[in-house]
Formats: C-alpha cells, sequence, structure tokens
C-alpha cells in the first residue's frame, strides 16, 4: 500500500477528509483510492497488491467512455448528432421495425430507448453477454414506451453505441485511441468483445486509476486536455446535466445524463459519477475542482462485490465528497 498525506492535512488531528478517506479504505475489497484537484494527487492509496500501474476492469465506468466517444463522433463528423436516428447508422444491424429505427442515440445515451428490458446486477445482463449476437439480442426487445419518455437501466442501449462507432466511423477500440485515449496519453487498453468481434460499449474497459483520473478530469475541464478540445465543451455539458430521472428517486444519484449518474446535495453541489459493478467510481465534483477515482477486485465475491458497492457508494455520496 502506498500512501501520500494531505497537505492541507498535515496535523496531528484528523480532519472530516480524513475520516472519510479512511472509511472509503475500510471497503474489504477496495484495491485503489485517489482524490486529485485540479490535476494534482490530494491523496491517493493503493491495496491488494496494486499499484498506480494496476489496470483495473472498470465494468460499467465503460459506458462514461463511451459516451465521450460518441461526442467525439459527432465532432469527427461520422455521427450527425444525438438526435440521429439509429436506423441510419447501423447498416445491416438496423432495426427492420420503423419505431425501432426511429430510436435516437440521445435515446441510448439517456437509457430510454423505450425497449422491454431487464437488467439487475447479473440478472439481464448474463443473458445478455451470452447471446450469439448481442447486438441483435439488445434490439429485439418490444418497444414498450415512446424512446425519449422512460429510464430503464439497460446495457444492451450502450453497447449499440460501439456497434455504432464501428459502422459509422471505424471499429470502437481504434477510434477510442485515436480521439480519446490516444491524446489523453494512455496506451491502448484491454477491452471486452462481444461474439462478434465489438468493443462491449457496456463494460469491460481497463484502467489504472490515473488514467480514470484522466478521463474524470476531461470531464471536469468540459472535454478540454492540455489545451486541446478532445470533446465539444457543449456536448460534455449536456452530458453532465439531468437527461433522465432515474427508477432511483431516493439515491443520492437520482439523475442520468448521457453514460453517467448525477446528484446535487449540499455542500457539494451539482456531481457527476460514473459507476460500475462492485465499486468503480470516477466522481467529478466541479464545485471543489475535484476528481476521486475507487476501484475495487470484483471478481469471483459473487453478493460481496454488491455489498462493496453500496458500501462504498454511501461512503463517497455521504461523507468523503461532502468533505472535498
Amino acid at each position: 500500500m502506498v500512501l501520500a498525506p494531505c497537505p492541507a492535512c498535515a496535523s496531528d488531528s484528523s480532519t472530516p477528509f480524513d475520516d472519510a478517506f479512511d472509511a472509503a479504505a475500510d471497503v474489504p475489497y477496495l484495491s485503489s483510492l485517489s482524490v486529485r484537484r485540479d490535476g494534482v494527487v490530494v491523496r491517493e492509496a493503493y491495496f491488494l497488491h496494486t499499484s498506480a500501474t494496476t489496470p483495473h476492469d472498470v465494468r460499467s465506468v465503460t459506458k462514461t467512455v463511451t459516451a465521450l466517444l460518441i461526442g467525439a463522433a459527432i465532432d469527427a463528423g461520422c455521427i450527425t448528432s444525438v438526435d440521429q436516428p439509429i436506423g441510419e447508422l447501423l447498416g445491416d444491424h438496423a432495426p427492420s421495425e420503423p419505431a425501432k429505427a426511429a430510436i435516437t442515440v440521445r435515446d441510448l445515451l439517456t437509457m430510454t430507448s423505450g425497449l422491454d428490458w431487464f437488467e439487475d446486477g447479473a440478472l439481464g445482463y448474463n443473458q445478455w453477454i451470452q447471446a450469439p449476437d448481442q447486438v441483435a439480442y439488445a434490439l429485439a426487445p418490444a418497444l414498450v414506451a415512446p424512446p425519449g419518455t422512460m429510464f430503464n437501466y439497460n446495457s444492451g442501449a450502450l453497447h449499440v453505441l460501439s456497434a455504432i462507432l464501428s459502422h459509422a466511423c471505424v471499429p470502437t477500440r481504434a477510434f477510442a485511441d485515436q480521439h480519446l485515449f490516444g491524446p489523453l496519453g494512455i496506451a491502448s487498453p484491454g477491452w471486452e468483445i462481444d461474439n462478434q468481434g465489438l468493443a462491449n460499449g457496456a463494460a469491460g474497459v481497463r484502467l489504472t486509476n490515473p488514467q480514470l483520473a484522466e478521463i474524470g478530469q476531461l470531464i471536469l475541464d468540459r472535454g478540454a486536455h492540455d489545451g486541446v478540445q478532445l470533446v465539444a465543451a457543449a456536448y460534455v455539458d449536456e452530458m453532465i446535466a439531468p437527461q433522465a430521472s432515474t427508477c432511483y428517486p431516493s439515491n443520492g444519484t437520482p439523475e442520468y445524463g448521457f453514460g453517467i449518474w448525477l446528484g446535487d446535495k449540499p455542500p457539494i453541489g451539482s456531481f457527476a459519477l460514473a459507476e460500475g459493478f462492485g465499486g468503480q467510481f470516477i466522481a467529478v465534483v466541479p464545485s471543489a475542482r475535484a476528481v476521486v477515482v475507487a476501484t475495487t477486485n470484483w471478481q469471483g465475491l459473487g453478493a460481496q462485490a454488491g455489498t462493496d458497492f453500496r458500501q462504498l457508494y454511501d461512503v463517497l455520496v455521504a461523507k468523503l465528497l461532502p468533505a472535498l
């Protein structure tokens, strides 16, 4: 384990920040935790024989990466806008039903496609990921609500966006390397692929804690990195603005943007939270100019992974983010 002390907290007595950081560090399978302000490390810690160079499979944090790639694709011109219908973008995978073909990129980004989909942890997700053709499976359910009107958590929707990138632009991994990872100084990361060879737009990218912090910093800086606009500022603003009210109104992040959860509570103000199974998080807190990254070892833990997620989520939202 490597600890970097908080410079502002150099005293014998602990502060609310110290206490909150230590509470997060007590989550059983936590593997890394870092806090950065304006890109500078305030405090970080690594556990379970990991380090700053250890890649983590961050599960649904991948959805936030995919959302950023859609913004870059709009900038590149291979997608017209978030309101472009998917029927124009999917080639052979385009739905034959006109109502489904009219689903927009925005509807997929905000999980408001209207498709009949059930997903609760491994339930629903495993059935989808084991399908012979994950894109066709994701588009097969009936429409049960007008697109754009009802939030329903749907990993398949974000994966369809990967298929759109691969058809309308270039394969997702190559596009990401050119437009996102490469400019951020991230060597092409490992990334889970589906049965058709497409990068999983919903899960499975592998990034280190500092690399995840770079993603968070890009969002905090409205799509700019080292003076270069990688994703349009207007798109990032829309990405972290509430687009859909979720079915979790009592949660700390009751709104959803483009591939990212959103909250607004004192004294934090508005914040964005990329979330992944087992306890993978990037928190972006504009009022504090801060990015918090946490990862856990979730593989093979079963129900413990869900417990770790909940415990870490609660510490982040109720204690650590307010103490920044």
